[in-house]
């Protein structure tokens, strides 16, 4: 086939060139959205003609033609419309960012951890316009869905509950899926059709993007997000990369609170338990009193009030000691002893000649009686 010559190819680069421009102008009237497909497209054109436009100006130069000047304008305004793409592009990143702090503060606002987690994978879908999210968290070698958002408007059957709970089994990392890759690399992802590795059964057959939730310099959970009626860019994987960082800070600062909150209910009970001590102190009434016993009566009384009474026999033997006169009352011999404590036997002979030492006792049977008379004395 030939080529055609010079003034064909010239209008065939003119009519491309003002499709382009009108492209762009179309692209330009609408406001930024997270779908760069197009703004790349146009922008690889609008780079294409400018090579073109150079080459022709190569060949027509030497003969200084008419169509220089023409064609230098061309250059001139396909060259404006390229940066306007890429202001357009850049504009796009930054609305996509103003949307995500907004998001991000009001789940700033929320006042527990509980209703964090459902509300991030909402906010995450309404700030970088994803039809589905799924936010998981990771529990040492395993990771379990914790919540999931399916916008209703596109997904009918989807409709009634909003929110879905996934399954509460904890699925073990396996080498090769997405999940794995997220926990090892840290790093965002944009997987498309061909490479689907993630265990989540509803990911669909177009592509999604996904970004590990890191705090402690470690994994805690992951973003997954897809769309149902569009390919996902660069610009969704750094949107979700960049919601993953915040809310990372959004849940490590709810769990703080929460762990604040518990200690200082503690320590205004211990407090409050304080306080009751000390008042019952500061309200025992004064007695003038005259004879020894009542004073020394008095002063048990205060005393008590003050401290924790320790009886004769829980001061002469010890936890271990006490349990194995218990059952030497109750007749156990030293094997019985040892299976009851789960301790050999030589460490309850042991224990039996250390009572009865402490009794002063001649033999075992002397002991046990020894031992019930401190205990009937204790009583009364």
């Amino acid at each position: 086939m030939p080529r055609p010559g010079r003034p064909a190819a010239r209008a065939i680069l003119t009519t491309r060139v003002a499709e382009v421009a009108a492209q762009v102008s179309a692209l330009l009237d609408r406001p930024p959205g997270p779908d760069l497909g197009e703004p790349n497209v146009l922008a690889g054109a609008l780079a294409t003609l400018c090579d073109s436009i150079h080459v022709q100006l190569q060949e027509t130069a030497p003969r200084a033609g008419a169509h220089v000047a023409e064609d230098c304008a061309t250059l001139v305004e396909l060259t404006a419309l390229l940066e306007r793409v890429r202001a357009h592009v850049t504009a796009a990143r930054f609305d996509a960012l103003e949307r995500i702090h907004l998001g991000l503060g009001r789940l700033r606002c929320l006042p527990d951890t509980g209703r964090l987690l459902p509300e991030a994978t909402r906010e995450l879908a309404r700030c970088c316009e994803f039809d589905r999210v799924v936010l998981a968290r990771v529990r040492e070698t395993a990771w379990r869905a914790e919540a999931v958002w399916v916008v209703p408007d596109k997904v009918p059957e989807a409709r009634p509950a909003g929110f879905a709970d996934r399954d509460t089994e904890w699925v073990p990392f396996d080498s090769g899926v997405l999940e794995t890759h997220l926990l090892r690399r840290r790093l965002p992802v944009l997987v498309h059709p061909d490479e689907h590795r993630s265990r989540l059964t509803w990911c669909p057959a177009n592509s999604y993007v996904a970004a590990p939730i890191c705090a402690d310099r470690r994994v805690i959970g992951f973003l997954q997000a897809d769309c149902l009626d569009r390919e996902l860019t660069d610009l969704d994987r750094d949107n979700i990369a960049s919601f993953a960082e915040g809310f990372a800070l959004v849940f490590e600062r709810a769990a703080l609170l929460e762990r604040i909150e518990r200690q200082r209910v503690r320590v205004h009970e211990a407090f409050a338990a304080t306080e009751g001590q000390l008042a019952g102190l500061t309200d025992a009434g004064t007695v003038l009193i005259r004879r020894d016993q009542e004073s020394v009566a008095v002063v048990r009384t205060a005393a008590g009030l003050r401290r924790i009474t320790i009886s004769p026999v829980d001061a002469l033997f010890t936890t271990r000691e006490r349990q194995v006169l218990e059952l030497m009352v109750q007749g156990s011999r030293n094997r019985r002893i040892a299976e009851q404590l789960v301790v050999a036997e030589e460490t309850v002979k042991s224990h039996v000649r250390s009572i009865s030492r402490k009794l002063r006792a001649s033999g075992r049977a002397d002991a046990v009686a020894r031992y019930l008379r401190m205990c009937i004395q204790e009583d009364s």
